[in-house]
């Protein structure tokens, strides 16, 4: 898909704080990503390294700014190395020398609301939009990560599955890239045995927070759908396009293989969900939603400049050398 970037001559911390009149130009659930060029972020540096992408971070949109109701600002729930919290717009993009932000939004053309979720439409809402029921338990299920509790065991196998699937992608090519993943599972050990918190919640880092949060909310909305008999073939139809809310890569086809013994009745839905398909959500990367044509382009923001991305010919040529650096940020990264 070839995208065209257009300037826009307005400050991202108050174009981005809009009223019912401008916007909104967010939307809940919308995925950041995050470079951090700030060199004393070591960890971020190794991020970017072990997982060969531009990206070391990303998070979700929890809350649309809205003066109407008393939210004047903009945040997003994120993990972190000190556990899963509510991060304010304006920390996310400043000092924009040191902090380029992409924003890409789930593709839901397939999703199927229920006869409840289209009553629930108001036109004088800001943030209605189809599927923004579903939106918004996404958001739900990853700020309900905030009360889970972590031990080291789950610390370590983190970091162990992120190292192990960064050394198998690079490990020949770039050893260096694996002996950056190993450096950020230590960070992640040594961080642990540290923290003398019990109530500390690093169960994800930040891009697996992300994808289990997608992937979870769909679920439990199939589940619920499928309990209705009324609702029966919007789950059923939902389940079929499951894998349209997996952003990384599935190259054992563990998604498709967990809808195909869920419709023949092999597995319940309502069951644990298998440890390998958990395993598979957890170790999303930055780098993978980058890639995911299931998430769609919206904006770019570079050194304080707003850039909004839209689908272009496949013959468009860029105006002018920042767009074309823009639009190189939109390139695939790490495949094979």
């Amino acid at each position: 898909m070839n995208y065209r970037a257009s300037r826009i001559e307005q400050n991202p911390l108050d174009y981005f704080l809009q009223s019912k009149a401008e916007g909104p130009f967010l939307q809940v659930a919308d995925v950041v990503l995050r470079e951090n060029k700030d060199p004393k972020e070591v960890f971020a540096h190794l991020i970017r390294i072990a997982t060969d992408s531009k990206w070391s971070h990303s998070a979700i949109l929890y809350l649309i700014s809205d003066p109407y109701q008393g939210f004047n600002n903009t945040f997003l729930v994120e993990a972190k190395t000190k556990g899963i919290h509510l991060a304010n717009w304006r920390n996310e993009v400043i000092p924009f020398d040191e902090f380029t932000v992409g924003i890409k939004r789930p593709v839901l053309d397939w999703y199927v609301e229920n006869p409840y979720e289209q009553s629930r439409h108001n036109p004088r809402d800001p943030e209605d939009t189809h599927g923004i029921g579903y939106l918004r338990h996404v958001r739900g299920i990853a700020i309900d990560q905030i009360t889970g509790l972590y031990d080291h065991t789950t610390v370590y196998e983190l970091a162990a599955l992120y190292a192990a699937r960064a050394a198998r992608r690079h490990l020949s090519a770039v050893p260096q890239v694996a002996e950056a993943a190993t450096a950020v599972a230590n960070l992640f050990k040594k961080w642990d045995e540290k923290s003398d918190s019990a109530e500390s919640v690093l169960r994800f880092i930040c891009s697996g927070l992300v994808q289990y949060s997608f992937f979870e909310a769909l679920r439990r909305r199939i589940i619920n759908d499928l309990a209705i008999p009324e609702h029966r073939e919007v789950g059923l139809s939902n389940l079929r396009n499951l894998h349209r809310v997996i952003y990384r890569e599935d190259p054992m086809g563990l998604v498709p293989r967990y809808i195909e013994q869920v419709q023949s009745g092999e597995l319940d839905i309502r069951d644990k969900v298998p440890e390998e398909v958990l395993d598979l959500l957890k170790t999303a990367m930055p780098a993978d939603f980058n890639n995911s044509p299931n998430l769609k382009w919206h904006y770019i923001i570079l050194k304080g400049v707003i850039w909004h991305i839209t689908e272009a010919d496949a013959d468009y040529v860029p105006t002018s050398p920042e767009e074309s650096e823009v639009l190189g940020m939109l390139q695939a990264e790490h495949r094979s």
